[in-house]
C-alpha cells in the first residue's frame, strides 16, 4: 500500500463504502479520511462505525431497502468516484428462511444496489467499482455453508459479467479475493484503488493478464 498514491486517486473524490467487517470497515475509511476522500458509508443498521462519517443505514438482505438507498444517494450526490462494497454476514445453519436471507444478503440485495447507483458512477469522468469477496468461493470445497457459498459466488458471476459490460466505458471495476492468502485485505483494497487491476487474487486464481498477485 502507497500512500501518495492512494492520496493522488481519491483525494477530493467521494467514496461509497459498505461493509460489515468493523475492522477492516473502520481501517479502510481511516486510511481514504487521512488520504482526502470524502468518504461514505453503508451500514448495518447493527453496526455502529466509529468516526464521524457520515453514514446510510440499511439491511443488505431487504432488496427494498437497496433500491430506496440508492435512490436517496443519487438524490444526494450528483457523483461517485469509486464504490466498495464488502459488505456481508458470517453463515448462518441451513434452513429455508436461512437460504433466502443469504441470497438476498450476498446476491440480490448488493446488486439491485449497484445496478441503482450506476447513473452517479457513470455521470462524470471515470469511475471505480470495487467488490471484495473470499477466495474458497472459487474453490470446489465441501459444502458446508453451501447457501452462504452459493449466494456469494452467484454475486461475484453477476460482478465479473458486468465488468464485461463496462470493459470499454469510464466505469472499471476490480474483484478482490481474500482469504487463504497471506495478505492485510485494507493493503488489497487500497491496493485496489491505486492500480484498478480486473482481480486482486492468489496465484491460483489469477488469469492471463486480468489479475495482480495478493502479497
Amino acid at each position: 500500500m502507497n500512500d501518495s498514491r492512494l492520496r493522488q486517486a481519491v483525494s477530493g473524490k467521494t467514496v461509497l463504502l459498505t461493509g460489515t467487517a468493523r475492522g477492516v470497515t473502520d481501517a479502510v475509511t481511516r486510511h481514504l479520511t487521512r488520504a482526502g476522500a470524502h468518504v461514505l458509508l453503508v451500514a448495518h443498521p447493527s453496526h455502529r462505525p466509529t468516526g464521524a462519517t457520515p453514514v446510510y443505514r440499511a439491511d443488505p438482505a431487504a432488496p427494498a431497502a437497496m433500491r430506496g438507498l440508492a435512490e436517496r444517494l443519487l438524490d444526494e450526490h450528483d457523483r461517485l468516484d469509486v464504490v466498495i462494497h464488502a459488505a456481508g454476514t458470517p453463515p448462518r445453519p441451513a434452513s429455508c428462511r436461512g437460504v433466502q436471507h443469504a441470497i438476498n444478503t450476498h446476491y440480490v440485495g448488493p446488486s439491485t444496489l449497484i445496478r441503482g447507483l450506476l447513473p452517479a458512477l457513470r455521470s462524470r469522468g471515470p469511475a471505480h467499482l470495487i467488490t471484495v469477496l473470499p477466495a474458497h468461493i472459487r474453490l470446489p470445497l465441501p459444502c458446508r455453508w453451501g447457501s452462504h457459498r452459493a449466494s456469494k459466488a452467484a454475486f461475484d458471476t453477476w460482478f465479473r459479467g458486468l465488468a464485461t459490460k463496462t470493459r470499454d466505458r469510464d466505469l472499471t471495476t476490480t474483484t478482490v479475493y481474500t482469504g487463504l492468502v497471506r495478505a492485510d485485505p485494507v493493503a488489497l483494497i487500497c491496493d485496489a484503488i491505486t492500480l484498478r487491476p480486473r482481480q486482486i487474487a492468489p496465484w491460483w486464481l489469477r488469469t492471463t493478464g486480468a489479475s495482480r498477485l495478493g502479497r
